[in-house]
């Protein structure tokens, strides 16, 4: 297992050299430079899987968490996680080492998607990834579940942003105390600017490196960054990019960027990439959302400004400030989700978020399975139970083998109108909300065999099922427990737990884990 290494990983180490860095004066790496070098090492990942040109078609969300100066090193971990037909996810993790002391501490994490290409530029069929590391397999599964999300993204973005005008209107989010803020029109932030795609910018198949536009676009949002605050911005993090088409060598791409909203001391910067050949007719090509931190001072450490609020005068300018409070709630839920992902206590039900709860509810189940330091406790009619002690937690894990094909045992399970015929304590159990084909919320009244028990328990659990994809997925049911107010007082006691349920190809997993500090 030591010398086991995935054959589509990349290792990539860069050492920061001062052409690297930004116009701040404490040298800290460029945005752009980082996001360049993490879209060729997640390609030539892509590319040792594919045996064939691959191009950028996303990128999720990241979160830089560190910042990164010259004379470090990036160490960029690339490897793809799954495969599916025509595109597969590309997951790269990002360290910054200081050779003088030899620490390493993250910076972030990314998942790209690649879509392969033939000689004659069509999307080619790929071959299916094989996991074999706890680790792989974990990244494997859960890689499904991200396609899922990028999908219902936009969904879960307008109905949110509906939602949010629908309630208080437009808020740039602040407070009664600070709304002497300083003022200033989004128009005063708005770039345009214009790149000629020349062959160095190119990838071997002569269309603009993924990389190389988002370094673009890093840096035209710079500019409008400081154009309000009136500093040096850092980029705290990037929301989804997806590359709606490809940009040939020769073609003018047109980069228009504006300030959607401020929230005291951050700003949300909107870029607009678009695209045309002499004589054609502009394309869209992507677009995404860049958050900037101002500092106070140049070099980072006198903390940082309170921003000023923009006037929306246009009906533009407000739908911009909307949809971005709903990017900056769903940012918010994703951290807390993020946060939570293992036991914890039970999470705020909201539709407008399903999906993200619906794969931290997978994600919890699937770490869980990657704990490694079980211990067996007692074994009992062909029942093994183990504990592994994580983080304060106690979790415990039940195993049992029995000759019933999976989706024999997955169909009596996912039934839960049959419970009681595999669950004693089963009183009552009742569909509250049916989230989509394979989620919902149950409420579930159980028996309490707990000494001086006067009341059942009363739980209310999102319950989430899935299908193998392929031979290489599980038959997988998890639930975790949610709040929703929608139950009356009485029936809404939350049980500070996550519970899961998962069965493989050939056997049947159980596992609980259970709030130990309560």
């Amino acid at each position: 297992m030591d010398s086991y290494k995935n054959p589509t990983e990349v290792e990539m180490n860069q050492l920061v050299l001062p052409t690297h860095t930004n116009e701040r004066q404490e040298n800290c790496l460029n945005g752009g430079q980082l996001l360049k070098w993490m879209d060729a090492a997640a390609c030539l990942s892509a590319e040792k899987h594919a045996g064939t040109s691959c191009v950028t078609a996303s990128m999720d969300e990241l979160y830089f968490e560190q910042q990164i100066y010259v004379g470090q090193v990036v160490n960029l971990t690339a490897r793809v996680n799954r495969a599916f037909n025509t595109s597969m996810e590309v997951g790269v993790k990002v360290q910054v080492e200081d050779l003088i002391n030899g620490e390493i501490q993250k910076v972030c994490e990314a998942f790209f998607t690649f879509v392969a290409l033939d000689k004659n530029h069509h999307k080619q069929q790929l071959t299916p990834v094989v996991p074999f590391t706890e680790e792989e397999k974990s990244q494997y599964a859960l890689a499904n579940e991200r396609r899922r999300m990028r999908i219902q993204y936009p969904v879960n973005l307008q109905e949110l942003a509906k939602k949010q005008n629908n309630q208080r209107g437009v808020d740039s989010g602040t407070t009664p105390e600070n709304q002497t803020r300083e003022e200033i029109t989004s128009i005063k932030t708005s770039l345009e600017s214009v790149e000629l795609v020349l062959p160095p910018h190119a990838n071997h198949h002569q269309t603009a490196f993924g990389g190389q536009v988002m370094s673009w676009m890093e840096a035209a949002c710079t500019i409008t960054a400081t154009r309000l605050c009136r500093s040096h911005p850092q980029l705290q993090a990037v929301d989804e990019v997806k590359f709606r088409g490809p940009i040939k060598v020769g073609d003018r791409v047109i980069i228009k960027t504006m300030v959607n909203n401020t929230y005291d001391q951050h700003m949300e910067v909107g870029c607009r990439v678009e695209a045309y050949s002499i004589g054609g007719e502009v394309r869209h090509v992507n677009s995404a959302f860049l958050i900037f931190l101002a500092p106070r001072r140049g070099d980072g450490k006198g903390g940082l400004k309170v921003l000023p609020q923009l006037r929306m005068r246009t009906d533009e300018e407000k739908r911009r400030a909307l949809e971005a409070m709903a990017r900056k709630r769903l940012r918010f839920d994703r951290e807390q989700i993020r946060r939570s992902v293992g036991p914890v206590i039970a999470l705020p039900w909201n539709p407008c978020i399903s999906q993200l709860l619906n794969y931290n509810n997978i994600e919890a189940l699937v770490k869980l399975y990657q704990l490694m330091k079980w211990e067996e406790v007692q074994t009992s009619s062909g029942v093994t139970l183990f504990k592994c002690d994580s983080d304060n937690y106690l979790c415990v894990k039940a195993t049992i083998s029995i000759q019933v094909p999976p989706e024999v045992v997955f169909a009596l399970l996912s039934n839960e109108q049959a419970r009681k015929e595999w669950d004693p304590l089963l009183i009552k159990v009742k569909v509250v909300e049916v989230v989509d084909d394979d989620d919902e919320i149950l409420h579930m009244v159980l028996e309490n065999k707990m000494r001086n028990a006067t009341k059942p328990d009363d739980v209310v659990l999102l319950v989430s099922r899935r299908v193998p994809c392929d031979r290489r997925d599980h038959f997988t049911i998890a639930y975790r427990s949610v709040i929703l107010t929608t139950l009356p007082h009485s029936q809404s006691t939350i049980e500070e737990n996550t519970c899961a349920l998962g069965c493989s190809s050939r056997e049947l997993r159980g596992s609980r884990v259970i709030d130990n500090s309560r």
